[in-house]
């Protein structure tokens, strides 16, 4: 009974951020306190980490706003480790872990703003930049398709035994045909960054001068 009347009181802590005191008529409100400052460091903690993790999928890691909420975040783990291997009195604790918990609101309000601007300017640069790259695909799609007509050849194709300079063309032109069509849905993918989309069409380019190396070789 006693460990679940702690683990309410604990739920209230965290939920109840802007409360000053609890009454605790309780013999295990020392480890009570403790336990709860575990609790928070293991969230800030995690919390740190997904904001980390934020900053680097968002391209964010030199923003000076998001690095001063995880410097503040840091100082507020110190404070929790503090009041865990400090013998304090019950009511510094409880001051303490209120003010934390205060603060913890704050940060998170103000990373919330934030987070979500630098989240919607990065997505609308890489649509942009999406945007900018769909048009350069399109219209190489459209070059790959001609050389592709220019170099087709009916009879060959429809050969069940070829050279092996013919089997070369064959292969090299269909190929071509699906780089050709690759360009002109890329604009489907989906893509996490602009690194991503330049190392995508990078690929492509290369794939297609192998492509009509392999062709000017054996013409």
């Amino acid at each position: 009974m006693k460990t679940f009347v702690k683990l309410l009181l604990i739920l209230w802590w965290l939920l109840n951020i802007t409360q000053a005191y609890v009454d605790e008529i309780d013999p295990y409100s020392w480890k009570s306190n403790i336990e709860k400052t575990i609790l928070i460091e293991k969230y800030l903690i995690e919390h740190k980490t997904k904001i980390v993790n934020f900053s680097i999928k968002y391209d964010a890691e030199k923003d000076v706003e998001i690095n001063r909420s995880i410097d503040k975040i840091d100082y507020l783990i110190e404070s929790l480790n503090k009041i865990q291997n400090n013998n304090l009195d019950e009511e510094t604790q409880d001051l303490a872990i209120t003010t934390i918990l205060n603060e913890i609101k704050k940060v998170n309000d103000a990373l919330k703003i934030t987070l979500n601007k630098k989240k919607d300017s990065f997505e609308l640069n890489l649509r942009v930049k999406k945007d900018f790259y769909s048009n350069l695909w399109y219209k190489l799609s459209f070059k790959i398709e001609e050389i592709h007509s220019m170099m087709y050849d009916k009879r060959v194709y429809e050969k069940k035994i070829l050279t092996e300079r013919e089997l070369k063309i064959k292969t090299s032109l269909k190929k071509l045909s699906n780089l050709a069509k690759d360009l002109k849905y890329f604009w489907n993918n989906q893509f996490n960054n602009e690194d991503e989309i330049k190392s995508s069409f990078i690929k492509i380019l290369k794939d297609i001068k192998i492509q009509i190396s392999t062709l000017k070789s054996n013409i």
